[in-house]
Protein backbone atom coordinates (compact mmCIF):
# COMPACT_ATOMS: atom_id res chain seq x y z
CA UNK A 1 0.00 0.00 0.00
CA UNK A 2 2.95 2.60 0.74
CA UNK A 3 4.18 4.40 3.56
CA UNK A 4 1.49 7.40 2.83
CA UNK A 5 -1.26 5.05 3.49
CA UNK A 6 -0.17 3.50 6.55
CA UNK A 7 0.67 6.91 7.96
CA UNK A 8 -3.55 7.48 6.94
CA UNK A 9 -4.55 4.57 8.43
CA UNK A 10 -2.47 4.98 11.76
CA UNK A 11 -3.91 8.71 11.72
CA UNK A 12 -7.45 7.01 11.09
CA UNK A 13 -6.80 4.28 13.56
CA UNK A 14 -6.21 7.16 16.51
CA UNK A 15 -8.77 9.26 16.17
CA UNK A 16 -11.01 6.64 15.75
CA UNK A 17 -10.42 5.25 19.20
CA UNK A 18 -11.01 8.61 20.93
CA UNK A 19 -14.58 8.59 18.54
CA UNK A 20 -15.36 5.25 19.84
CA UNK A 21 -14.47 6.29 23.09
CA UNK A 22 -16.88 9.31 23.40
CA UNK A 23 -19.39 7.65 21.92
CA UNK A 24 -20.11 5.03 24.53
CA UNK A 25 -18.99 8.23 27.53
CA UNK A 26 -21.39 11.06 26.15
CA UNK A 27 -24.63 9.44 25.99
CA UNK A 28 -24.15 7.78 29.79
CA UNK A 29 -22.25 10.89 31.36
CA UNK A 30 -26.00 12.41 29.74
CA UNK A 31 -28.35 9.11 31.37
CA UNK A 32 -26.03 9.46 34.42
CA UNK A 33 -27.13 13.23 34.78
CA UNK A 34 -30.65 12.91 33.38
CA UNK A 35 -31.86 9.49 33.57
CA UNK A 36 -33.80 10.19 30.50
CA UNK A 37 -34.11 8.30 27.15
CA UNK A 38 -34.99 10.56 25.44
CA UNK A 39 -32.37 13.61 26.58
CA UNK A 40 -29.56 10.48 25.59
CA UNK A 41 -31.35 10.47 22.34
CA UNK A 42 -31.04 14.35 21.87
CA UNK A 43 -26.78 13.38 21.96
CA UNK A 44 -27.52 11.48 19.17
CA UNK A 45 -29.91 13.75 17.30
CA UNK A 46 -27.25 17.34 17.70
CA UNK A 47 -24.89 15.28 16.24
CA UNK A 48 -26.16 14.33 12.96
CA UNK A 49 -27.68 17.83 12.22
CA UNK A 50 -25.04 19.15 11.22
CA UNK A 51 -24.33 16.41 8.52
CA UNK A 52 -27.49 17.68 6.61
CA UNK A 53 -25.96 21.28 6.49
CA UNK A 54 -22.34 21.39 6.68
CA UNK A 55 -22.41 17.88 3.47
CA UNK A 56 -22.45 19.50 0.81
CA UNK A 57 -20.44 22.32 1.73
CA UNK A 58 -17.93 19.80 2.58
CA UNK A 59 -17.88 18.13 -0.34
CA UNK A 60 -16.99 21.31 -3.02
CA UNK A 61 -14.42 21.99 -0.41
CA UNK A 62 -12.89 18.53 -0.74
CA UNK A 63 -12.87 19.16 -4.54
CA UNK A 64 -11.88 22.53 -4.35
CA UNK A 65 -9.18 22.67 -1.74
CA UNK A 66 -5.93 20.56 -0.70
CA UNK A 67 -7.69 17.66 0.78
CA UNK A 68 -4.73 16.73 3.39
CA UNK A 69 -4.92 20.30 4.74
CA UNK A 70 -8.78 20.02 5.18
CA UNK A 71 -7.78 16.61 7.00
CA UNK A 72 -4.91 18.48 9.27
CA UNK A 73 -7.35 21.38 9.94
CA UNK A 74 -10.42 19.19 11.18
CA UNK A 75 -8.43 17.41 13.17
CA UNK A 76 -7.09 20.08 14.97
CA UNK A 77 -10.35 22.02 15.24
CA UNK A 78 -12.19 18.75 16.98
CA UNK A 79 -9.23 18.27 19.41
CA UNK A 80 -9.81 22.12 20.44
CA UNK A 81 -13.62 21.17 20.59
CA UNK A 82 -13.03 18.21 22.87
CA UNK A 83 -10.32 19.72 24.71
CA UNK A 84 -13.20 22.29 25.70
CA UNK A 85 -15.65 19.37 26.54
CA UNK A 86 -13.24 17.75 28.67
CA UNK A 87 -12.47 21.14 30.85
CA UNK A 88 -16.75 21.31 31.29
CA UNK A 89 -16.68 17.96 32.53
CA UNK A 90 -13.73 18.52 34.78
CA UNK A 91 -15.29 21.60 36.12
CA UNK A 92 -18.17 20.12 37.38
CA UNK A 93 -21.24 20.66 34.80
CA UNK A 94 -24.18 19.65 35.93
CA UNK A 95 -26.01 21.17 33.01
CA UNK A 96 -27.07 19.71 29.28
CA UNK A 97 -26.85 21.98 27.19
CA UNK A 98 -22.98 22.71 27.43
CA UNK A 99 -22.42 18.90 26.36
CA UNK A 100 -24.69 19.37 23.83
CA UNK A 101 -23.17 22.17 22.41
CA UNK A 102 -19.91 20.61 21.92
CA UNK A 103 -21.96 17.14 20.42
CA UNK A 104 -23.15 19.50 18.42
CA UNK A 105 -19.61 21.26 17.58
CA UNK A 106 -17.70 17.92 17.14
CA UNK A 107 -20.72 16.83 14.98
CA UNK A 108 -19.98 19.94 12.41
CA UNK A 109 -16.19 18.86 11.86
CA UNK A 110 -17.32 15.59 10.79
CA UNK A 111 -19.40 16.53 7.65
CA UNK A 112 -16.12 18.52 6.18
CA UNK A 113 -13.56 15.97 7.36
CA UNK A 114 -15.31 12.88 5.93
CA UNK A 115 -15.53 13.86 2.05
CA UNK A 116 -11.68 15.11 2.23
CA UNK A 117 -10.88 11.99 4.14
CA UNK A 118 -13.12 9.61 1.84
CA UNK A 119 -11.35 11.11 -1.29
CA UNK A 120 -7.95 11.04 -0.05
CA UNK A 121 -7.49 7.89 0.03
CA UNK A 122 -7.71 7.09 -4.29
CA UNK A 123 -4.92 9.63 -3.99
CA UNK A 124 -2.73 7.35 -1.42
CA UNK A 125 -3.72 4.18 -2.78
CA UNK A 126 -3.05 1.84 -5.94
CA UNK A 127 -6.79 1.64 -7.61
CA UNK A 128 -6.57 -2.18 -8.01
CA UNK A 129 -6.08 -2.11 -4.13
CA UNK A 130 -8.90 0.14 -3.29
CA UNK A 131 -11.11 -2.95 -1.94
CA UNK A 132 -8.49 -4.31 0.18
CA UNK A 133 -7.39 -0.22 1.69
CA UNK A 134 -11.08 0.53 2.34
CA UNK A 135 -11.11 -2.59 4.44
CA UNK A 136 -8.12 -2.26 6.34
CA UNK A 137 -9.86 1.00 7.27
CA UNK A 138 -13.09 -0.56 8.19
CA UNK A 139 -11.12 -3.41 9.99
CA UNK A 140 -9.26 -1.11 11.74
CA UNK A 141 -12.00 1.48 12.41
CA UNK A 142 -13.91 -1.84 13.99
CA UNK A 143 -10.99 -3.04 16.14
CA UNK A 144 -11.09 0.57 17.62
CA UNK A 145 -15.21 0.26 17.51
CA UNK A 146 -14.61 -3.42 20.11
CA UNK A 147 -11.88 -1.92 22.10
CA UNK A 148 -12.45 1.90 22.85
CA UNK A 149 -15.94 1.04 24.45
CA UNK A 150 -14.18 -1.53 26.65
CA UNK A 151 -11.81 1.07 27.33
CA UNK A 152 -14.47 3.58 27.92
CA UNK A 153 -16.12 1.24 30.15
CA UNK A 154 -13.42 0.50 32.55
CA UNK A 155 -11.90 3.91 32.76
CA UNK A 156 -15.49 5.59 33.33
CA UNK A 157 -15.26 2.65 36.24
CA UNK A 158 -12.05 3.41 37.48
CA UNK A 159 -10.96 7.29 36.64
CA UNK A 160 -14.79 8.72 35.57
CA UNK A 161 -16.13 10.88 33.16
CA UNK A 162 -13.38 13.74 33.07
CA UNK A 163 -10.41 11.57 32.30
CA UNK A 164 -12.16 9.49 30.11
CA UNK A 165 -13.17 12.42 27.32
CA UNK A 166 -9.85 13.81 27.87
CA UNK A 167 -8.67 10.77 25.72
CA UNK A 168 -10.88 11.68 23.04
CA UNK A 169 -8.90 15.19 22.40
CA UNK A 170 -5.55 13.16 22.61
CA UNK A 171 -6.35 11.23 19.83
CA UNK A 172 -7.08 14.00 17.06
CA UNK A 173 -3.82 15.85 18.19
CA UNK A 174 -1.88 12.69 17.32
CA UNK A 175 -4.03 12.06 14.49
CA UNK A 176 -3.01 15.59 12.97
CA UNK A 177 0.01 15.15 13.54
CA UNK A 178 0.08 11.61 11.06
CA UNK A 179 -1.12 13.68 8.56
CA UNK A 180 1.41 15.94 8.81
CA UNK A 181 4.15 13.44 8.12
CA UNK A 182 2.49 12.03 4.97
CA UNK A 183 3.44 15.06 3.21
CA UNK A 184 2.78 16.77 0.40
CA UNK A 185 0.06 15.00 -2.04
CA UNK A 186 0.12 16.11 -5.52
CA UNK A 187 -3.78 16.76 -6.07
CA UNK A 188 -5.50 14.92 -9.06
CA UNK A 189 -5.63 16.92 -12.74
CA UNK A 190 -9.25 17.49 -12.50
CA UNK A 191 -9.28 18.97 -8.79
CA UNK A 192 -5.54 21.63 -9.55
CA UNK A 193 -7.70 22.34 -12.59
CA UNK A 194 -10.92 22.98 -10.52
CA UNK A 195 -8.89 25.56 -8.17
CA UNK A 196 -7.45 27.38 -11.42
CA UNK A 197 -11.04 27.98 -12.83
CA UNK A 198 -12.79 28.60 -9.36
CA UNK A 199 -16.89 27.40 -10.11
CA UNK A 200 -19.28 28.91 -8.21
CA UNK A 201 -20.09 27.29 -5.23
CA UNK A 202 -23.91 26.88 -6.26
CA UNK A 203 -22.58 24.83 -9.86
CA UNK A 204 -20.14 22.53 -8.22
CA UNK A 205 -22.77 21.73 -6.26
CA UNK A 206 -25.46 21.76 -8.47
CA UNK A 207 -22.81 19.50 -11.11
CA UNK A 208 -22.99 16.81 -8.61
CA UNK A 209 -26.39 16.90 -7.96
CA UNK A 210 -27.47 16.25 -11.66
CA UNK A 211 -24.68 13.45 -11.84
CA UNK A 212 -26.49 11.37 -8.93
CA UNK A 213 -30.16 12.27 -9.68
CA UNK A 214 -29.81 12.40 -13.48
CA UNK A 215 -26.67 10.56 -14.84
CA UNK A 216 -25.97 7.93 -12.66
CA UNK A 217 -28.91 6.31 -10.81
CA UNK A 218 -26.94 3.91 -8.84
CA UNK A 219 -25.68 6.09 -6.43
CA UNK A 220 -29.33 7.89 -5.93
CA UNK A 221 -30.66 3.86 -5.07
CA UNK A 222 -28.04 3.18 -3.02
CA UNK A 223 -28.24 6.42 -1.06
CA UNK A 224 -32.19 6.03 -0.41
CA UNK A 225 -31.33 2.59 0.41
CA UNK A 226 -29.02 3.65 2.97
CA UNK A 227 -31.22 6.45 4.27
CA UNK A 228 -34.10 3.69 4.86
CA UNK A 229 -31.55 1.42 7.07
CA UNK A 230 -30.46 3.81 8.99
CA UNK A 231 -33.60 5.28 9.98
CA UNK A 232 -34.11 1.49 10.91
CA UNK A 233 -30.26 1.08 13.04
CA UNK A 234 -31.10 4.02 14.71
CA UNK A 235 -34.34 3.95 16.61
CA UNK A 236 -32.51 1.16 18.09
CA UNK A 237 -29.01 2.17 18.57
CA UNK A 238 -30.27 6.02 20.00
CA UNK A 239 -31.96 3.56 22.45
CA UNK A 240 -29.24 0.90 22.85
CA UNK A 241 -27.22 1.83 25.86
CA UNK A 242 -30.78 2.85 27.78
CA UNK A 243 -32.08 -0.50 27.08
CA UNK A 244 -28.75 -2.10 28.18
CA UNK A 245 -28.94 -0.02 31.62
CA UNK A 246 -32.75 0.11 32.55
CA UNK A 247 -34.00 -2.69 30.77
CA UNK A 248 -31.60 -5.56 31.32
CA UNK A 249 -29.71 -3.33 34.84
CA UNK A 250 -26.03 -4.49 33.21
CA UNK A 251 -23.42 -2.57 35.09
CA UNK A 252 -20.91 0.12 32.66
CA UNK A 253 -18.63 -2.98 32.59
CA UNK A 254 -20.78 -5.55 30.98
CA UNK A 255 -22.45 -2.59 28.57
CA UNK A 256 -18.85 -1.84 27.37
CA UNK A 257 -18.14 -5.26 26.52
CA UNK A 258 -21.75 -5.44 24.83
CA UNK A 259 -20.89 -2.40 23.25
CA UNK A 260 -17.31 -4.00 22.04
CA UNK A 261 -19.37 -6.61 20.38
CA UNK A 262 -20.11 -4.86 17.62
CA UNK A 263 -16.76 -3.73 17.13
CA UNK A 264 -15.55 -7.43 17.09
CA UNK A 265 -18.58 -8.33 14.57
CA UNK A 266 -17.68 -6.12 12.36
CA UNK A 267 -14.30 -6.96 12.17
CA UNK A 268 -15.39 -9.91 10.57
CA UNK A 269 -17.36 -7.81 8.63
CA UNK A 270 -14.39 -5.87 7.15
CA UNK A 271 -12.09 -9.22 6.80
CA UNK A 272 -14.52 -11.25 4.56
CA UNK A 273 -15.91 -8.10 2.30
CA UNK A 274 -12.88 -7.54 0.17
CA UNK A 275 -12.89 -11.53 -0.38
CA UNK A 276 -16.73 -11.71 -1.10
CA UNK A 277 -16.28 -8.26 -3.45
CA UNK A 278 -14.20 -10.13 -5.54
CA UNK A 279 -16.81 -13.35 -5.54
CA UNK A 280 -19.81 -11.21 -6.37
CA UNK A 281 -21.13 -7.90 -7.33
CA UNK A 282 -21.62 -5.18 -4.62
CA UNK A 283 -24.68 -4.79 -5.32
CA UNK A 284 -26.26 -8.38 -4.33
CA UNK A 285 -23.89 -8.08 -1.60
CA UNK A 286 -25.17 -4.62 0.21
CA UNK A 287 -28.91 -6.32 -0.34
CA UNK A 288 -28.07 -9.97 1.23
CA UNK A 289 -26.27 -8.35 4.38
CA UNK A 290 -29.33 -5.80 4.55
CA UNK A 291 -32.09 -8.66 5.10
CA UNK A 292 -29.55 -10.71 7.22
CA UNK A 293 -29.43 -7.52 9.36
CA UNK A 294 -32.73 -7.35 9.87
CA UNK A 295 -33.44 -11.07 11.17
CA UNK A 296 -30.35 -10.33 13.22
CA UNK A 297 -32.55 -7.28 14.78
CA UNK A 298 -35.56 -9.48 15.62
CA UNK A 299 -33.23 -11.85 17.06
CA UNK A 300 -32.74 -8.96 20.01
CA UNK A 301 -35.94 -9.19 20.86
CA UNK A 302 -36.35 -12.40 22.89
CA UNK A 303 -32.80 -12.58 24.06
CA UNK A 304 -31.73 -11.41 27.53
CA UNK A 305 -28.06 -13.05 28.14
CA UNK A 306 -25.34 -10.80 27.52
CA UNK A 307 -23.68 -13.45 25.67
CA UNK A 308 -26.74 -13.92 23.19
CA UNK A 309 -27.23 -10.31 22.79
CA UNK A 310 -23.62 -9.52 21.74
CA UNK A 311 -23.77 -12.20 19.36
CA UNK A 312 -26.95 -11.06 17.88
CA UNK A 313 -25.33 -7.02 18.15
CA UNK A 314 -22.44 -8.42 16.53
CA UNK A 315 -24.05 -9.88 13.98
CA UNK A 316 -25.93 -7.00 12.73
CA UNK A 317 -22.73 -4.69 12.82
CA UNK A 318 -20.74 -7.44 10.56
CA UNK A 319 -23.25 -6.79 7.97
CA UNK A 320 -23.18 -3.06 8.47
CA UNK A 321 -19.33 -3.54 7.90
CA UNK A 322 -19.67 -5.64 4.76
CA UNK A 323 -21.78 -2.84 2.90
CA UNK A 324 -20.01 -0.04 4.50
CA UNK A 325 -16.78 -2.04 2.64
CA UNK A 326 -18.83 -2.59 -0.71
CA UNK A 327 -20.78 0.99 -0.74
CA UNK A 328 -17.44 2.56 -0.24
CA UNK A 329 -15.52 0.44 -3.23
CA UNK A 330 -18.06 0.81 -5.65
CA UNK A 331 -18.33 4.42 -5.31
CA UNK A 332 -14.36 5.47 -5.18
CA UNK A 333 -14.38 2.87 -8.45
CA UNK A 334 -17.50 4.88 -10.78
CA UNK A 335 -17.10 8.25 -9.85
CA UNK A 336 -14.60 10.68 -11.32
CA UNK A 337 -12.06 12.13 -8.93
CA UNK A 338 -12.84 15.63 -9.57
CA UNK A 339 -16.71 14.89 -8.33
CA UNK A 340 -15.87 12.43 -5.64
CA UNK A 341 -15.68 14.92 -2.97
CA UNK A 342 -18.84 16.30 -3.92
CA UNK A 343 -20.37 12.75 -4.34
CA UNK A 344 -19.18 11.39 -1.07
CA UNK A 345 -21.00 14.52 1.01
CA UNK A 346 -23.94 14.35 -1.29
CA UNK A 347 -24.63 10.56 -1.06
CA UNK A 348 -23.92 10.88 2.28
CA UNK A 349 -25.81 13.30 3.62
CA UNK A 350 -28.85 11.37 1.67
CA UNK A 351 -28.08 8.05 3.62
CA UNK A 352 -27.15 10.37 7.10
CA UNK A 353 -31.05 12.72 6.52
CA UNK A 354 -32.81 10.09 8.32
CA UNK A 355 -30.85 9.51 11.55
CA UNK A 356 -31.38 12.53 13.90
CA UNK A 357 -35.25 12.05 12.82
CA UNK A 358 -34.86 8.19 14.14
CA UNK A 359 -32.80 8.90 17.40
CA UNK A 360 -35.66 11.31 18.50
CA UNK A 361 -38.30 9.24 17.42
CA UNK A 362 -37.26 6.32 19.07
CA UNK A 363 -36.39 8.34 22.10
CA UNK A 364 -40.11 9.43 21.44
CA UNK A 365 -41.12 6.17 21.40
CA UNK A 366 -39.57 4.83 24.39
CA UNK A 367 -40.41 7.86 26.16
CA UNK A 368 -44.10 6.76 25.58
CA UNK A 369 -44.72 3.68 25.32
CA UNK A 370 -41.89 2.41 26.98
CA UNK A 371 -41.61 -0.54 25.16
CA UNK A 372 -38.27 -1.14 23.06
CA UNK A 373 -38.97 -4.41 21.83
CA UNK A 374 -41.53 -2.41 19.84
CA UNK A 375 -38.62 -0.49 18.37
CA UNK A 376 -36.50 -3.78 17.51
CA UNK A 377 -39.75 -5.26 15.82
CA UNK A 378 -40.65 -2.25 13.33
CA UNK A 379 -36.37 -1.97 12.76
CA UNK A 380 -36.11 -5.41 11.79
CA UNK A 381 -39.23 -5.11 9.71
CA UNK A 382 -38.23 -1.62 7.98
CA UNK A 383 -34.81 -3.48 6.81
CA UNK A 384 -36.59 -6.59 5.51
CA UNK A 385 -38.70 -4.53 3.05
CA UNK A 386 -36.02 -2.74 2.10
CA UNK A 387 -34.02 -5.42 0.71
CA UNK A 388 -37.06 -6.87 -0.68
CA UNK A 389 -37.56 -3.45 -2.50
CA UNK A 390 -34.06 -2.99 -3.40
CA UNK A 391 -33.93 -6.50 -5.00
CA UNK A 392 -36.37 -4.93 -8.04
CA UNK A 393 -34.02 -1.67 -8.12
CA UNK A 394 -30.62 -1.04 -10.20
CA UNK A 395 -28.60 -2.06 -6.87
CA UNK A 396 -29.04 -5.53 -8.04
CA UNK A 397 -26.82 -5.52 -10.55
CA UNK A 398 -24.75 -2.66 -9.40
CA UNK A 399 -21.29 -3.20 -10.53
CA UNK A 400 -17.75 -1.68 -9.92
CA UNK A 401 -17.43 -0.50 -13.65
CA UNK A 402 -16.87 3.04 -14.51
CA UNK A 403 -19.81 4.55 -16.84
CA UNK A 404 -18.78 5.83 -20.20
CA UNK A 405 -17.90 9.41 -20.12
CA UNK A 406 -20.36 11.31 -22.32
CA UNK A 407 -18.63 14.58 -22.85
CA UNK A 408 -15.33 16.43 -22.98
CA UNK A 409 -15.34 17.67 -19.77
CA UNK A 410 -16.27 14.35 -18.75
CA UNK A 411 -13.53 12.86 -19.96
CA UNK A 412 -11.23 15.06 -18.84
CA UNK A 413 -12.47 14.61 -15.29
CA UNK A 414 -12.14 11.06 -15.53
CA UNK A 415 -9.03 11.11 -15.98
CA UNK A 416 -6.75 9.34 -13.06
CA UNK A 417 -5.32 11.29 -10.57
CA UNK A 418 -1.82 12.16 -11.24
Amino acid sequence: MGKRYYLLLSAYLTSSMGNWVYRITLPLLVLHQTGSALSTSLVYVVEYVPFLIFSLPGGVWADRWNRRRILITGDLTAAAIATGLATLVIAGTSQLWPILLAALLLGCVEPVYHPAFQSFIPDVTPKDQLAQANGWMQSGDNIMGMLGPVLAGGAITLFGYEATIAVNALSFFVSAGAIVLIGKVEAPRAVRDADAAKPSFVKEIAEAGRYIFRKNRLLLTGSLLFTGTNFATWIVQANFVFYLTSYRHFSPTVLGALIASQGAGAVVGATVAGRLNRKFPPGRIILTTTAVAGCATLVLIPLRAPLLIGMAWGLLYACASINMVSWFTLRQRIVPSALLGRVVATTRMLAFASIPLAAFVGGAIENTFHDLYLIMAASGIVRLCIAGFAWFSPMRGATSAPPAPESTRERAAAEPSA
